[in-house]
Formats: C-alpha cells, structure tokens, sequence
C-alpha cells in the first residue's frame, strides 16, 4: 500500500486571527487532497466533470484536531483508501507537522452521473489506479 502524500503552506488565508489553522479550512484542504490524488491517478476532475459528466461529491466527512498548525507552517498530508466499495470509497486523510499528527480525516466519496446523480461502478480503470492506495488489513 502507498499513501498519497503532498505537502501544503499554511498561508495567512487559511488561519483565523490568533494564527492558527481556521478548522473550516482544513476541509478545504481534504477537498484538494481529494482533487490532487484523482489529477494524479489520470482522472482530475476537469476530465471526470466537464468531460465525462461525473462527479465525486462527499457523502460523508468527520474530523479529529490533535494539535495546531500556524500560519508558515509546512502540513504534510496523506492519503489512503481504507475501503474501496463498488460506487464508494472511504479515505483516510493524515495531516502532520513532521512527525507530529495535526488532524485526521476520514471522507467517503460516492461515484455519480452528474446529471442522474446516481451511484454508478467506478470504471475498472478508475477503481484499478485507486486500489494501488489501498490499506493493508
């Protein structure tokens, strides 16, 4: 299993006015994360929404906040899918500072007709390149 990994610059725009991490925006930076690892598996969504009319929208999101980042910090984030259903997937995101956790993320994505917005498989070559980010169990 490999982990999808990029590191990000904790900006004047994404804290609040004590210089810390706006927690809002840290599910701005899952959402990025999410759109970086699909670019990367051949599938951004430029592609997925404007060309194929599909979509990935967040089902479901829940995050846990262990300590703070501030502003001109360098966030390490990653990636895993913990589950890889037929029209879902549930990610792991991890968001560091070195080797210290600053917040964890857990996002399950559906795969959608953008214009039915209904679930559909995720095309075997789509679900092929996300399985290589599977966890090991």
């Amino acid at each position: 299993m490999s982990a999808f990994t990029r590191q990000v610059l904790i900006r004047f725009a994404h804290c609040d006015p004590a210089g810390l991490i706006f927690y809002p925006r840290f599910f701005g930076l899952v959402n990025e994360m999410a759109e970086d690892w699909f670019a990367a598996l051949g599938h951004s969504f430029k592609a997925l929404h404007e060309n194929a009319r599909k979509g990935v929208p967040t089902a479901d999101i829940s995050g846990e906040f262990m300590s703070p980042a501030r502003m001109g910090d360098v966030l390490t984030q990653s990636l895993t899918v913990h589950r890889l259903g037929a029209a879902s997937c549930t990610l792991h995101h991890h968001a560091a500072l070195g080797e210290k956790t600053v917040a964890r993320f857990k996002q399950v994505l559906v795969f959608v007709d953008l214009d039915t917005m209904r679930p559909e498989p995720w095309p075997d070559v789509l679900r092929d390149a996300m399985s290589a980010y599977v966890e090991d169990t």
